[in-house]
């Protein structure tokens, strides 16, 4: 009997320091960045029937080819005048401008085929280049920010061609 209760004493003692070792440590360094995005449409019930709306991070401005995130937004997203979504997994890096804009189905000329909703800052005067640029780090690894957009089909006029 006393052979017993020893082992399960000495049973009992490691299953306690196994369960003490495996203990979570919450305290890892992130290692990518979170963003929680709030897009405030002012009015939802003029969303385009036509075309896409996108909602895209871009790590320059004016962009250089495609945008580092985007996605494809849908009317049934809207909640009370509101879109929530999260862009995960970033770039520990600065973004230039989180936009929202709807791409003219029947424009093919990039350089004037969006209309822009919205955008975390700057202004349509100095085309968003004076937008507060933000950034990701393992001690700045979650950001919420909010658009406020109105939704709208006007593209800017095309450069003349020549």
């Amino acid at each position: 009997m006393n052979i017993i209760k020893k082992l399960s004493l000495l049973s009992l003692i490691a299953s306690m320091f196994f369960l003490v070792s495996c203990d979570d440590d919450s305290s890892d360094p992130a290692t990518s960045g979170t963003l929680n995005i709030s897009i405030n449409l002012t009015n939802p019930d003029s969303w385009p029937a036509d075309g896409t709306v996108f909602c895209s991070l871009d790590k320059t401005w004016p962009p250089s080819g495609a945008p580092y995130k985007s996605v494809v937004l849908q009317s049934a997203q809207v909640n009370n005048g509101t879109i929530s979504l999260v862009f995960e997994d970033l770039d520990f890096d600065t973004y230039a401008l989180l936009s929202v804009s709807w791409l003219d189905p029947n424009n093919p000329n990039p350089a004037c085929n969006q209309a822009v909703w919205g955008t975390h800052s700057g202004s349509i005067q100095a085309f968003y280049a004076d937008a507060v640029p933000f950034t990701f780090s393992a001690e700045n690894s979650e950001l919420s920010l909010v658009v406020g957009a109105v939704a709208n089909t006007v593209t800017p006029d095309c450069p003349p061609t020549g």
